[in-house]
């Protein structure tokens, strides 16, 4: 005896609403996973504009030193026995020669790499272009169409989506997300509903990846690692940071004296920030 369309759409209806509850979970989740990413971006940037503000000069102040100290020693050392007269050998301090016009990295590492803060602006953008795409590839997923030739226009809709995204175009998604409004006001049958949230759920178990795997990596940043360990100290009733302040500064001093026994010259802003 063949099955009635009651005794299907039962099955189906518990599915439904299993998928639902799993959803909502994960959508609770994701909100709790993207206020961690903001909060641990704040304060990773609020460490960061910290570190640059009151280590950032010093280094840039070091590194010029030893550009000017690798030069004066190349430039007191005596030639190679090289037909063409160019130094070859290592100066009086162990520096290699610069020729003119190449550059050399700076030896010193530096914890992290100083980085400009997005603007309000940007965020928003960015924010924006993700939660339009986000709404569109759940509308027009191939998926979710309920026939051949709807699903026909949802793949094409879905490359313009992809494309816009792809170029960050704020413009074409608002545009594409106004033409939502020309589909047709179907009620979704329980397989089809069925369907689209199996891509939502698909989609959102990739963004919580993503996410997890964010928030993740900026923990085990090297700025991360440095504030952490910052800050365990500083409960423990030591400034590291003036300690390292400290130590740059000396430093610096030693390479100045060196500097000048060569016959260099220091610049007002080096003898500025001796003072300071």
């Amino acid at each position: 005896m063949p099955k009635t369309t009651s005794s299907l759409i039962s099955p189906l209806q518990a599915e439904l609403e299993s998928l639902r509850a799993k959803l909502a979970r994960r959508r609770e989740y994701m909100g709790l996973l993207e206020l961690e990413l903001t909060n641990t971006r704040g304060a990773l940037q609020e460490f960061t504009d910290l570190y640059n503000h009151r280590i950032g000069p010093l280094e840039a102040h070091q590194q010029r030193l030893q550009r000017q100290l690798e030069e004066l020693s190349a430039d007191q050392a005596p030639p190679s026995n090289d037909w063409r007269g160019a130094r070859r050998g290592p100066g009086r301090f162990g520096a290699a020669h610069v020729d003119e016009g190449e550059t050399q990295e700076p030896e010193a590492e530096h914890p992290f790499k100083r980085r400009a803060a997005p603007t309000s602006q940007d965020v928003n953008h960015e924010r924006r272009v993700r939660d339009l795409f986000r709404r569109l590839a759940k509308r027009y997923h191939p998926d979710v169409a309920q026939d051949d030739e709807q699903r026909k226009w949802h793949e094409e809709i879905m490359a313009e989506v992809n494309q816009a995204y792809s170029a960050k175009n704020l413009q074409a998604l608002e545009a594409l997300d106004r033409r939502m409004e020309l589909e047709m006001d179907i009620s979704p049958t329980p397989a089809v509903e069925l369907a689209r949230l199996t891509v939502e759920l698909r989609q959102l178990e990739t963004l919580i990846f993503d996410m997890e795997q964010t928030i993740r990596d900026l923990d085990l940043s090297p700025a991360m690692q440095m504030r952490t360990e910052l800050r365990t100290d500083q409960e423990d009733g030591r400034d590291t940071l003036a300690a390292l302040e400290r130590e740059m500064r000396s430093r610096i001093a030693a390479l100045e004296e060196q500097v000048l026994v060569l016959g260099g010259e220091l610049t007002e802003n080096e003898a500025k920030t001796d003072e300071t």
